[in-house]
């Protein structure tokens, strides 16, 4: 339908028997209902996207193993925290630096499959008054500056025709007993100024649940967190960019031990920028923050301060140096060992830390470019950690 500037498309599809009604929930077919629809008007100053469908079939069990392959070439790290040479399933880790990355995690199908009732929801508002209002004086000139960019995905899959649960695509929490499996992603954010070169500033709310359904369990994780960025521009060549964030971490698995937690976590982080031209820029950055950990799945808390500094130097067609270093002072209150540990430390341990990194790129003619890579952390009360990579591209 088309009129005064607006547009919109309805599209719904039915792959039951019968179309006698919009959605209608039968548990032996598996393809219920499909729902889609955008709209777009005011001058493309307002878009929206929304997709909805409701199905039933058969998910296939699956188990994991970890692969150790070249090393800096993976994704997880082992840690042996019992200390018995054993690779358990419960003492690998997402690798914090490359030269942990020595293990892959590979899925195996089983021949076991479970029935599953799923919902799937997709949407998208996108608001920019910029585009309608820029131009306009009083009110409405002050209301274009805030503008609002929201999406949503959610695919849920339950063991039982529950109709309340199953109609709901927001309810995706890892405690409950029928979600077998999850993918969940919701973020909204509200911008000020969102055009201006002077100053932005951006508040977001975000949401995630993944839940994946394994031959002896389940596997979920769940992150939220709510922020207030602001960035300014006092003068060209220095800028100010302050962040605040609150949230919380979840990890909930059945098919082995001492995984469990919920961490809540805050964080303010400042900072400055000085870039007289395109060819240097220097940098200074200042962050403090907590975590605390659910006493129900251990004590542990944690209070961290982080001062950093960047430089960057840029020549035209030719490459680039750049250089950071991070001074990391975290006390720390409960176990040392674990993943909650992990977690809370990131890798690092109580007390202070430093970590290094430089990076230099070359323009070798105009196909190919050689990075050198080198990266460093000093752990409290124990040894400097070194790592280097050279890498050749070529463009065709």
């Amino acid at each position: 339908a088309k009129g005064n500037g607006f547009q919109s498309t309805l599209a719904y599809r039915s792959l039951m028997p019968t179309d006698s009604a919009l959605i209608t929930i039968v548990p032996d077919q598996s393809i219920v209902g499909r729902l889609e629809y955008t709209f777009k008007g005011l001058k493309g100053a307002i878009i929206l996207n929304s997709y909805y469908e409701i199905n039933s079939g058969l998910e296939q069990k699956r188990s994991f193993i970890y692969l150790e392959v070249n090393a800096g070439q993976g994704n997880y790290t082992w840690i042996d925290y019992n200390n018995d040479g054993v690779k358990d399933l419960n003492e690998f880790e997402i690798a914090a630096y490359i030269d942990q990355a020595n293990y892959i995690r590979v899925f195996t199908p089983s021949n076991d499959y479970q029935k599953t009732y799923s919902n799937e929801f997709n949407q998208s508002l996108f608001w920019r008054p910029e585009m309608l209002w820029s131009k306009k004086k009083g009110l409405l000139k002050t209301l274009s500056v805030i503008s609002n960019q929201f999406r949503m995905r959610s695919v849920r899959k339950l063991d039982q025709l529950n109709a309340p649960e199953l109609w709901n695509p927001f309810q995706a929490e890892l405690a409950s007993t029928s979600l077998i499996s999850s993918n969940y992603s919701l973020k909204n954010t509200v911008f000020l100024f969102r055009t201006s070169s002077k100053i932005n500033i951006q508040y977001e709310v975000h949401k995630a649940v993944n839940k994946n359904l394994l031959a002896n369990g389940f596997d979920g994780r769940s992150l939220s967190y709510q922020s207030l960025m602001i960035r300014w521009n006092i003068i060209p060549s220095v800028s100010i960019k302050s962040e605040f964030q609150q949230g919380e971490k979840s990890s909930m698995v059945d098919y082995t031990s001492g995984r469990n937690y919920q961490i809540s976590y805050a964080y303010s982080q400042s900072e400055v920028s000085y870039q007289p031209s395109t060819n240097y820029r220097l940098g200074a950055s200042f962050k403090i923050g907590e975590k605390e950990n659910a006493p129900l799945y251990g004590i542990a808390l944690l209070n961290n301060k982080e001062i950093g500094a960047t430089f960057k130097y840029n020549t035209t067609q030719k490459g680039s140096l750049q250089a950071d270093m991070k001074y990391l002072n975290l006390q720390y209150t409960g176990s040392n060992q674990g993943a909650i540990a992990f977690e809370m430390l990131e890798s690092l341990q109580p007390g202070e830390n430093y970590t290094w990194s430089i990076l230099w790129q070359r323009s070798l003619g105009k196909n190919l470019q050689l990075n050198i890579q080198y990266s460093g952390r000093k752990p409290a009360n124990r040894d400097a950690i070194h790592n280097g990579a050279m890498e050749l591209r070529a463009f065709f």
